[in-house]
């Protein structure tokens, strides 16, 4: 709850840069998203720091956990099988259960939007895309404050914004059209927060659990 409520504090100051940029003036889409990824990585660093010390507080069962290696029997990720033998050491468990709790979601999200930031890239340097300077990282600053796995269901619920925003934007103020990266910036909390329920529905949610 604690970091929804971040999340959605940021992306309010993110909404004010754009609605109202004179109160946040000098400041590059650019260096809210290094501040993005730090929040990210933050997260996972607090959230281990905070199991630590609930296992190492919690009785005899949970500090033995807390200093055992991981024990052959236990199942291990195949995309992980080469660094099996740095969790067969000493903290081994504790740190192969933060890096699935913590950090794993995280990566996955920083691969998804690194592939689409250059997707965007490559695409924009063989044919022109109609955006303007700051877009693309706008867009990257989307899929980021929506997380994992909101990040999957950005891209549809972003393009729906984007069409029914300009249908409104066009029918009431005679607007042509609402550019698409503020489109998927204001989709982005919707993602965050419901992306979850809408995966569930589709039956995609256990698939991209991480």
């Amino acid at each position: 709850m604690i970091a929804l409520t971040i999340w959605l504090v940021f992306f309010c100051i993110v909404a004010m840069r754009i609605l109202r940029p004179a109160l946040v003036k000098n400041f590059s889409y650019g260096w809210f998203v290094v501040i993005a990824i730090n929040l990210h990585l933050l997260y996972g660093i607090v959230a281990t720091w905070g199991q630590y010390r609930a296992w190492a507080t919690g009785g005899d069962i949970t500090q033995a956990l807390l200093v055992a290696p991981l024990s052959p029997e236990v199942p291990f990720p195949v995309y992980l099988e080469w660094a099996r033998p740095f969790f067969e050491q000493q903290y081994g468990y504790f740190a192969l259960y933060s890096f699935q709790n913590f950090f794993l979601s995280t990566i996955a999200l920083f691969i998804v939007t690194g592939l689409f930031y250059f997707f965007l890239i490559a695409r924009a340097r063989y044919r022109a895309l109609n955006f303007r300077e700051g877009d693309i990282m706008l867009i990257v600053l989307a899929m980021l404050i929506s997380g994992w796995p909101g990040v999957i269901v950005l891209l549809p619920i972003g393009l729906a914004s984007a069409v029914l925003l300009s249908l409104g934007a066009r029918i009431f103020y005679g607007i042509e059209r609402i550019p698409l990266p503020p489109a998927f910036l204001f989709a982005a909390p919707f993602a965050l927060i419901f992306a979850q329920q809408i995966l569930t529905t589709l039956s995609l949610y256990n698939l991209l659990k991480l």
